[in-house]
C-alpha cells in the first residue's frame, strides 16, 4: 500500500513538473521572436506537402529557418506527443513515444553567402540518429534558444503528425444542402472504412479532423461517426463538412531579384537592400472567377539567382498594396508563410489620401501564395475581400483518430488528402 501511494505521489509530481515546464509553449505553428524568419517544415522533397508522415517508413521531415541576428547561437529541440485536438500534451513519459535523446543541439548551420541581409540558416532532419518517434498521433516540435532546461526560451513550434494507417477514408463531393452556399462552398460526405481492423464502439472512440489547405484555424475537429453499417462509418452526410472555397490565391514570385516575375510590379536595388513592389491588388469579392494555378496557400523557399536556396537566397522588403475603400475591420496579409495568424507584422495600414492599404514584409527569395483578409474575432476571413466561388481549387486533409478504451493516447489510424477538383 505504501509503495502504491509513493508511486501515485511521484506520478502527480512528475506530471505537474512536466506541464509547468511547458507552460510557455503555444501548441500550434508559432514563431515567438522576430529575428527568426523563413520557417519551413515539410516532408523531404515535398515543400508543398504538410508535415505528415507514416509510422515505420523512411520518410523524414525537414526543418529550415534563418536567424537574421546573424550571431551564432545554441538552439536545441524536442518533440512532444499531443492529444487529438491539440488541447493538451498526452500524459506520457518521453520514452513511451520516442527513442533517443531530447533537447539535442541543432548542429547543422551555415552563414549566408553574399547576401544584402546577413543571416544564419539552421536545418534539422527528423527522425535522425539522435531522436525518433515510436507511436502514431499528433506531435509538437519545439525549438529553443539555449541548451539549459531552466534558461532556454522557445523560438519555434511546429505541429506534425505520424500516421499508422489502419483505416481508409472515402469522400464524395456533393452540392451544398444550404442553397445559400451553392456558389461559394465546397461540401462533401465523409466515410471511414475499417475492414480488417475491428473498432470497439466507433461512435465514441473515433474522431475525425478535416483541414482545408492545411489551415488549422478553420479545421473541423472531433467529428464522430453518425452511424455504422458493416465496415463503413458515416462521419457526415448532412452538410456539416463544408468550407468556403474562396478564390485562387494571389501569387508573389520573388525567386529572382534580377527581373520581375508573376505578381511583381517592380524591383528596386538600392544602398539599403532590395525593395519589391507587388502588383496593385484590388478586391475580388464581386469579380468573376478566374482559374489560375496556385500552391493552395503554401510557399517555397527558392533562389534562382546566384547561390543555393538556403544560404544564397537574399531577403527583400516586399510591399503589398490593396486599392480599396477603408474597411471597418483590420486588414492583413495571410497565407502559409504567416501561419494564417493576424500578426502585427502582417497588418496593413490604410492611406486615406490614396485609398490604398499598404503592408511591408521582409521575405526571403521564393514563391508565396497569399490572400488579403479581415480580422473577425481573432480569425482571418478572406471572403470580404477575395470573395468565394465554388469552382476554386483547394486541397483537403482528413485525419482519423482512435481512442482505445483504457489507452493513454490518441492513435492516428487514417490519413487521406484530396483535391476539390476530384469531387
Amino acid at each position: 500500500m505504501k509503495t502504491y501511494f509513493l508511486f501515485f505521489v511521484l506520478s502527480i509530481f512528475s506530471f505537474g513538473e512536466l506541464h509547468s515546464q511547458y507552460e510557455d509553449i503555444i501548441m500550434e505553428d508559432y514563431v515567438y521572436v522576430t529575428n527568426i524568419k523563413s520557417v519551413s517544415f515539410y516532408p523531404t522533397g515535398s515543400q508543398l506537402e504538410p508535415p505528415i508522415v507514416h509510422l515505420g517508413n523512411r520518410q523524414k521531415l525537414f526543418l529550415s529557418f534563418d536567424d537574421i541576428d546573424n550571431v551564432q547561437k545554441e538552439f536545441s529541440y524536442e518533440i512532444i506527443h499531443c492529444n487529438k485536438d491539440w488541447t493538451a500534451f498526452t500524459d506520457m513519459e518521453r520514452l513511451e513515444y520516442s527513442e533517443g535523446f531530447q533537447n539535442e543541439e541543432l548542429d547543422d548551420s551555415a552563414f549566408s553567402v553574399n547576401t544584402f541581409v546577413p543571416y544564419i540558416n539552421y536545418k534539422l532532419l527528423l527522425p535522425n540518429q539522435d531522436l525518433t518517434w515510436t507511436i502514431s498521433g499528433n506531435y509538437l516540435l519545439v525549438v529553443y534558444e539555449g541548451m539549459d532546461l531552466d534558461d532556454r526560451i522557445p523560438v519555434i513550434t511546429r505541429r506534425f503528425m505520424v500516421v499508422d494507417k489502419k483505416v481508409n477514408v472515402i469522400q464524395k463531393g456533393r452540392r451544398p444542402l444550404d442553397v445559400s452556399k451553392l456558389r461559394t462552398h465546397h461540401e462533401f460526405d465523409l466515410f471511414v472504412n475499417n475492414k480488417d481492423f475491428p473498432i470497439i464502439d466507433p461512435r465514441n472512440n473515433v474522431y475525425v479532423t478535416v483541414i482545408q489547405n492545411y489551415r488549422w484555424d478553420t479545421a473541423l475537429e472531433n467529428l464522430n461517426p453518425k452511424f455504422t453499417v458493416g465496415d463503413e462509418m458515416t462521419i457526415d452526410n448532412t452538410g456539416l463538412v463544408s468550407f468556403p472555397a474562396y478564390k485562387e490565391f494571389r501569387p508573389a514570385d520573388i525567386r529572382t531579384l534580377d527581373f520581375t516575375s508573376i505578381g511583381v510590379n517592380s524591383i528596386d536595388l538600392n544602398a539599403y537592400g532590395t525593395d519589391v513592389l507587388l502588383d496593385l491588388g484590388r478586391p475580388r469579392r464581386d469579380a468573376n472567377y478566374t482559374t489560375v494555378p496556385d500552391a493552395n496557400g503554401r510557399f517555397v523557399i527558392q533562389n534562382k539567382d546566384v547561390g543555393t536556396d538556403h544560404v544564397g537566397g537574399d531577403y527583400a522588403k516586399v510591399i503589398f498594396t490593396l486599392e480599396s475603400e477603408e474597411l471597418e475591420e483590420e486588414v492583413y496579409i495571410t497565407g502559409g508563410f504567416t501561419d494564417w495568424k493576424p500578426d502585427e507584422m502582417y497588418r496593413m495600414r490604410y492611406y486615406e489620401d490614396r485609398e490604398v492599404y499598404v503592408g511591408e514584409v521582409l521575405l526571403k527569395q521564393g514563391y508565396y501564395d497569399f490572400f488579403y483578409a479581415v480580422d473577425v474575432d481573432g480569425k482571418l476571413d478572406p471572403a470580404p475581400i477575395e470573395g468565394s466561388w465554388a469552382d476554386a481549387e483547394n486541397m483537403y486533409q482528413v485525419l482519423v483518430y482512435l481512442q482505445v478504451p483504457g489507452g493513454r493516447y490518441d492513435r492516428l489510424v487514417g490519413y487521406y488528402s484530396f483535391n476539390s477538383n476530384a469531387f
